[in-house]
């Protein structure tokens, strides 16, 4: 055999020395065409949900043995898939029969059409699984409106138009944006110590005791209102670490209306 061969076999089973990722979009785009959510590659490569929407945006780095992996991963994708490969959204997306003397519904009500006085839906506040993900991605794709999802999976009719919107299945939801909070003037505070004549913990790191505390509060159905008073917290630090932690609770349900990571979450 011709040596110039056997010197190119040795060279080619080292792998690459400096694995060089695409950009984030072509990460992004690969990851999608594969239909895998974020939480699945994460699962995937051993890292958490939130660390790898910073590493497919291009925010994160990792050590060369995690980057080798993602890199295999996305060759994978792109070695299995046509290139140009893009589904029907429109014929996998159905829409279910209507009587003639019906108007159909809209897929996507507002949060203005919602009925009053219905009881909570029963797994309000609790985290989602990649089980109830893909479930809801079927059952939407097959033509299912946001309120028989929201009844099949025991949830809120906003709190399932958020998911599909982070599933990239729907536009952004403006009208589920809840207004801005009023809250009772107070002096304005320029320093740290000022800020923490109102709340006693601004910008104090959070403990595990505290967080073990925190997620205790929330199962035990404590709101954001109470929480923010007993941990001397404003309430966007408090959603943000309702968030982080994964709580269940009704203050968790909250969070993720009130919006998470927003201006305030460190207090």
């Amino acid at each position: 055999m011709d040596s110039r061969f056997t010197a190119q076999d040795n060279l080619l089973s080292e792998g690459p020395r400096s694995p060089q990722l695409p950009p984030p979009g072509e990460r992004q785009r690969l990851r999608e065409l594969w239909g895998a959510t974020l939480e699945e590659v994460a699962d995937a490569l051993g890292a958490e949900p939130e660390v790898m929407a910073e590493w497919e945006a291009g925010r994160h780095t990792a050590d060369l043995a995690d980057t080798y992996a993602y890199l295999r991963l996305l060759n994978a994708f792109r070695e299995q898939l046509p290139t140009a490969y893009e589904p029907d959204w429109a014929a996998l997306r159905k829409p279910p029969a209507t009587p003639a003397h019906a108007p159909a519904a809209p897929s996507i009500p507002t949060q203005a059409a919602a009925a009053h006085g219905k009881a909570k839906p029963p797994r309000r506040g609790a985290s989602w699984t990649l089980e109830e993900k893909d479930s809801l991605r079927a059952e939407f794709l097959a033509g299912a409106h946001v309120q028989e999802l929201a009844e099949s999976l025991g949830r809120s009719e906003r709190a399932v138009r958020w998911v599909l919107y982070h599933l990239g299945l729907i536009s952004f939801p403006a009208d589920d944006v809840p207004a801005p909070r009023v809250e009772p003037e107070k002096p304005k505070a320029y320093t740290v110590a000022e800020k923490r004549k109102v709340y006693p913990n601004a910008y104090e790191p959070w403990s595990a005791e505290d967080e073990r505390r925190l997620a205790e509060r929330c199962a035990q159905g404590a709101s954001l209102t109470e929480l923010s008073r007993e941990f001397g917290r404003n309430e966007g630090g408090i959603a943000s670490r309702l968030a982080k932690i994964n709580a269940e609770g009704p203050a968790a349900g909250e969070a993720w209306e009130y919006g998470g990571e927003g201006p305030g979450a460190a207090l």
